[in-house]
């Protein structure tokens, strides 16, 4: 824990510290609801610095540095208000337009011209693309800085996640010209504050770390319960209604239609995956009627007028989102009846490069006649060959178009834009197990059990049977272990780490979950009810990510995302939001066992104890994660601190779970009834921060979709 000495000499400098935090987290919630921008108004930044010098004042009162890792904490918060306040006073931000042409001298700031202490020249710009795709991967600008006389000071690329610096001058892309002969870059001059912000947060990143590892050093370790006794399988049958009245190809010609390649989402997949993303857009689930995803659009592609009646199940009540949804899966019918969606023939341009065409696109004009015939007519040839009903052929045709495919998707410098084949089947394996609506109804329904169970037993003030505990432990361990496949699966499909997006990132954290459920168990008695809170947590994050869209296209990073910090980051805050929401699951047990049984204390003091253990690795996992995001921004965009929406609750949710880390800040919290209220109290600022930024307020961060 962190507190600071019980002083009445300090108890005047507490207070007014404990205000000013509060008072600063009112304001910032304030800000970001009312969307008004405060953070450079004279009175804030004195707010802040009342702040730092109250702090520090306590500091030395209590003599804080006789205990050296707490001392170390909160002098890195001083220190990291100064790297703020020496960017906020000292810092230079603007923008420069460079051509091939001519050096640039000058560079724009609000309104005024400021002068280079030397020529910026652009010698050459780049849009580098995903093989054989039209996705942009990066932007590369080739930078030469010269005197006054023409000799060379640096030369160097910038990119995305590459900045070039020299003599604290940063550039950063930020846009280009149509014909790439010219760029605009982002110019940024910080002397001072980076490097004393930065020296902050490895005085905190390092303080908090040792902490964490003294604090678990520091504790015996449980014996490992025997566990994994009863092995449950549940075989989850969906429904299968009778689907006689539509036609489509036989499941084995389906399959093969769906094991083709096809240019879609900005990267070559199997067509199984565009199938599976069709259907779920309009039935929500990856089949409809008994049918799979390669039969469902092979069915509106060529029994159409089965299938033009039977349109998406459930639309938004909301007239507005009911209206665009329609008008959205009219768009796709028609682009897929067009031949526009199916893109599945590389051919090589003049330049040599490879890419995909559907049969009705202009094609390349060195394309020789046998090709040029083959694809415009092939399409059609597969349209005849359904109506007769030789599917015979129409798998022999399917497996010549892939041929095709292999050979004509290789450039003119011997690279191919086709994934490798163990990619491909991996991506068709994935495809075919992302049953992530079977795991979140059963995480919650299990968890849900438990649960109950849990609180029954403990109201009453009955042991829990052996048996429940080994069964709930398995059945977690179970799900685990299927989340985990999935994951890897992804993330080989994806070839990054699969935290791009909100559903990635809500299947880690329920993946997180179970982690920490298991953790808990294992090192303590009562292993139902942390497996519980383990499940539900999971359970929650599934359901919100099948309701959100179920299944986003899997599709290559945008250019800023391409950095290892972007793994890391998302990690290490959902690592801390899964700890905070087993905290609150563990305080609402709480609170419905003291309902039930007012003579449960040391029943509600024992969870008190765990939750106060996950505290500390909880608000160190949002301060580590605030800071690789913040250097992470300023290797990007060139600022480490913008006051984006997302940041801005982040920060919120560090500082509100920080005031139970002080004793002497907030003494009522050592209560374990009112710590169990915190903690689920403060977690409506966590739910705001992950879907109230997504879905209300938006920003850079926003990623609702």
């Amino acid at each position: 824990m962190i507190w600071l000495n019980n002083r009445r000499d300090a108890r005047p400098c507490v207070s007014t510290s404990l205000s000013i935090w509060i008072i600063t987290i009112i304001t910032l919630i304030i800000s970001t609801l009312v969307k008004t921008y405060i953070y450079d108004k004279w009175w804030f930044v004195a707010m802040l610095f009342v702040f730092a010098a109250t702090t520090l004042y306590s500091i030395f009162k209590t003599k804080l540095w006789k205990r050296p890792l707490v001392f170390a904490m909160h002098l890195s918060l001083i220190v990291i208000l100064l790297g703020g306040f020496l960017s906020y006073t000292t810092s230079r931000n603007g923008s420069v337009h460079v051509t091939t042409d001519t050096p640039a001298v000058t560079y724009s700031q609000d309104e005024n011209q400021m002068n280079f202490p030397f020529n910026v020249n652009l010698k050459k710009f780049d849009i580098v693309y995903y093989p054989g795709t039209m996705s942009h991967a990066d932007y590369v600008a080739n930078i030469m800085l010269t005197d006054a006389n023409g000799n060379i000071l640096k030369e160097g690329t910038i990119s995305m996640n590459n900045i070039l610096k020299y003599n604290n001058f940063r550039f950063f892309n930020e846009d280009f010209d149509e014909d790439l002969n010219g760029c605009t870059l982002m110019v940024q001059h910080d002397p001072y504050g980076i490097a004393v912000t930065y020296c902050g947060y490895l005085i905190l990143s390092i303080s908090m770390l040792l902490m964490f590892i003294k604090r678990i050093t520091g504790k015996p370790v449980s014996k490992p319960a025997r566990s994994l006794v009863i092995l449950l399988i549940m075989m989850m049958i969906g429904s299968v209604a009778s689907a006689k009245e539509l036609r489509t190809l036989p499941k084995d010609v389906a399959s093969d239609f769906g094991d083709i390649y096809i240019y879609y989402g900005g990267r070559i997949s199997p067509l199984q995956t565009f199938a599976k993303d069709f259907t779920m857009k309009l039935y929500g689930k990856p089949n409809y009627k008994g049918f799979t995803s390669e039969q469902v659009l092979s069915g509106w592609m060529f029994y159409y007028d089965d299938w033009k009646d039977e349109r998406v199940e459930k639309p938004s009540a909301h007239s507005k989102n009911k209206n665009a949804k329609t008008e959205e899966i009219n768009n796709l019918i028609l682009s897929l009846r067009s031949g526009k969606l199916t893109k599945i023939y590389p051919c090589q341009k003049g330049d040599g490069t490879v890419k995909w065409f559907c049969s009705s696109d202009e094609l390349p004009k060195n394309l020789n006649d046998d090709e040029w015939v083959f694809i415009r007519q092939s399409w059609g040839y597969l349209n005849e060959l359904v109506m007769k009903k030789d599917f015979n052929t129409l798998s022999t045709t399917l497996l010549k178009i892939k041929t095709y495919q292999k050979k004509n998707a290789i450039a003119a410098d011997g690279t191919t834009s086709l994934p490798s084949d163990f990619r491909f089947k991996t991506e068709k394996i994935y495809n075919s197990w992302s049953k992530y609506n079977y795991v979140a109804y059963l995480s919650l329904f299990f968890g849900l059990v438990f649960f109950v169970v849990y609180c029954v037993f403990t109201a009453v003030a009955k042991q829990m049977p052996k048996f429940v505990a080994n069964i709930s432990v398995s059945i977690s361990w179970l799900i685990f272990a299927f989340l985990t496949f999935l994951i890897i699966l992804r993330w080989i499909v994806a070839g990054h780490i699969p935290l791009a997006n909100s559903a990635e990132t809500q299947h880690f954290m329920a993946w997180v979950s179970l982690l920490i459920a298991g953790i808990v168990a294992f090192r303590n008695n009562d292993k139902v009810n942390a497996i519980a809170t383990g499940l539900i947590v999971c359970g929650l994050m599934m359901l919100v990510s099948v309701m959100s869209s179920a299944n986003p296209k899997i599709t290559p990073l945008v250019p800023v995302l391409s950095s290892p910090l972007l793994g890391l980051h998302v990690a290490v805050i959902m690592v801390a939001y899964a700890l905070l929401a087993f905290m609150f699951i563990n305080g609402l047990a709480a609170v419905v066992i003291r309902v039930f049984n007012k003579k449960t204390q040391l029943e509600i003091e024992r969870m008190a104890d765990v939750s106060r253990s996950m505290l500390f690795p909880a608000v160190m996992c949002l301060a580590l994660g605030i800071m690789i995001g913040a250097v992470w921004a300023n290797i990007s965009w060139g600022t480490y601190w913008g006051w984006d929406p997302k940041e801005t609750w982040s920060l919120i949710t560090t500082m509100i779970y920080a005031i139970a880390l002080h004793k002497d800040m907030a003494p009522a919290l050592q209560k374990p009834m009112n710590f169990h209220i915190f903690n689920i109290l403060a977690f409506l600022s966590v739910l705001m921060t992950y879907f109230g930024v997504n879905y209300i307020l938006g920003g850079m961060h926003s990623y609702a979709g």
